[in-house]
């Protein structure tokens, strides 16, 4: 699925996020993420970096791919906040992390000198996106 503009605009070259995936007993496990939005020919997917595949979020993925994931808008609106949602499917491809998250970094966290020089390549979740909605026009 290709997010329509509004959403786009929100995630912009990354935004802080909210990552749920399945514990083994079916409970959520949430986490939060930068996220990065990658477009494809047909689809787009949301993008999150690991640089480990210790991470619980990365063990579920494996054993179950479905996740759903929060963007809040900043700023604050007249009532509540502005969010999208998103729900989908995500698998985990090995390497990339510290090009994915030096670029998220710059745009989120400036100067930080994130990551390290020496990180390891880690893993990234690919999510392709299924359902969209949340408050905002990207949810009309």
């Amino acid at each position: 699925m290709k997010l329509d503009e509004s959403a786009r605009a929100l995630i912009g070259r990354g935004a802080n996020a909210t990552l749920v995936t399945l514990n083994a007993d079916g409970s959520p496990q949430v986490s939060v993420v930068w996220v990065a939005l990658q477009p494809g020919e047909h689809d787009d997917e949301l993008v999150v970096a690991h640089l480990s595949d210790s991470y619980r979020k990365v063990r579920n993925v494996r054993r179950d791919p479905r996740v759903a994931l929060t963007v809040v808008a900043d700023p604050h609106g007249p009532t509540l906040r502005q969010y999208l949602w998103v729900s989908g499917n995500a698998r985990i491809v090995e390497g990339g992390a510290p090009a994915l998250l030096r670029q998220l970094s710059d745009a989120l966290t400036p100067g930080s000198g994130f990551p390290p020089d020496d990180a390891p390549d880690g893993f990234l979740t690919r999510i392709t996106v299924d359902k969209v909605g949340g408050l905002g026009p990207w949810a009309q």
